[in-house]
């Protein structure tokens, strides 16, 4: 199990030493209430973690990033002026390259989840888990791991661990992402239509597109390429 400090360590140049200072973190949720609850329990820790902002919408959260350029991101998945979550994911980092994205939402959804990780976002966590899960979830992406909400299946994981192995998932709608996500857990064409209330017929229909997209010909050459294997792995919050 890896433990993180809930501090950023940074280098004073003036006496050659380390020192801890509070993590700068961005409130993104269009639910004032649920902000509100995030802001109180932040501040509880006030030596640890410092709000620069808070966001409604998604011009406002970049605005807010170009503006801050905090550490961390905490974002709601449901907000007005999002569009697709993997662009907008792509968009963050545009605007603050050094900002990592922790996805908040109220649904423990695979397909969700792996579209969040194609965007470059950090982590995702269920808006029911308790606040030391988002304490740890803060601190471990803010150390460059990830943090995946354990309520999520093992593919969930993989996709966050190999974010940016294969750009060409991201052209991957969401639907294509979730039985691609089944595939690599060796499911068959028809379960996979049972799961997702769909025809068998449908399902190929999209793994053709998914192939295509991804540039292979086969199942298996698909299940490589979404969970290709990297030199280094970044560190992950044991759960």
């Amino acid at each position: 199990m890896h433990s993180f400090g809930t501090m950023k360590l940074i280098y004073d140049h003036r006496n050659g030493k380390r020192k801890e200072i509070p993590i700068r973190i961005l409130l993104a949720d269009d639910h004032f209430m649920f902000r509100e609850t995030l802001r109180e329990a932040l501040r509880h820790k006030a030596e640890a973690y410092t709000i620069v902002g808070e966001a409604s919408d998604g011009a406002e959260i970049l605005a807010l990033l170009t503006r801050h350029r905090p550490d961390v991101l905490l974002l709601d998945y449901k907000m007005p002026g999002l569009g697709r979550l993997s662009t907008f994911g792509q968009e963050v980092a545009r605007c603050s390259p050094a900002t990592r994205t922790l996805l908040v939402s109220g649904y423990a959804e695979e397909s969700i989840a792996l579209e969040a990780a194609v965007g470059g976002m950090r982590g995702y966590i269920v808006k029911g888990a308790p606040l030391a899960e988002l304490f740890s979830a803060i601190a471990t992406i803010q150390a460059g791991g990830v943090w995946v909400d354990p309520r999520l299946p093992p593919p969930a994981f993989h996709a966050f661990l190999h974010q940016g192995a294969n750009g060409t998932v991201g052209a991957l709608s969401r639907r294509e992402l979730a039985i691609l996500s089944l595939v690599v857990r060796g499911m068959k064409n028809r379960e996979i239509g049972v799961r997702l209330h769909i025809s068998e017929k449908t399902v190929k229909n999209h793994l053709t597109h998914v192939f295509a997209k991804l540039g292979v010909t086969s199942r298996q050459q698909a299940v490589l390429s979404f969970v290709s294997e990297k030199t280094e792995e970044p560190q992950r919050e044991a759960m």
